[in-house]
């Protein structure tokens, strides 16, 4: 059975599932459910969450294109 995580609020095996909600499904039903765009893998999320860049990674983003960027939020 497929670990997925619902897209959009639905009920499935007698549950109400929101956006978000971990659930099991039958490997027949998984596939359906994500053919039609109500689940995901449950694995993906790690795959979709993107790591925030650091202050000293924005200000040297900055510097290269050109952008003064103020020093009152921190010294560099």
């Amino acid at each position: 059975m497929p670990d997925l995580i619902a897209t959009r609020d639905m009920r499935y095996a007698t549950r109400a599932l929101q956006a978000g909600d971990p659930f099991q499904a039958s490997s027949q039903d998984a596939r359906i459910l994500i053919a039609i765009k109500k689940a995901r893998p449950a694995d993906e999320q790690a795959n979709t969450t993107p790591t925030e860049p650091t202050i000293d990674e924005l200000r040297d983003k900055a510097a290269k294109l050109g952008i003064t960027v103020s020093t009152r939020w921190g010294d560099k």
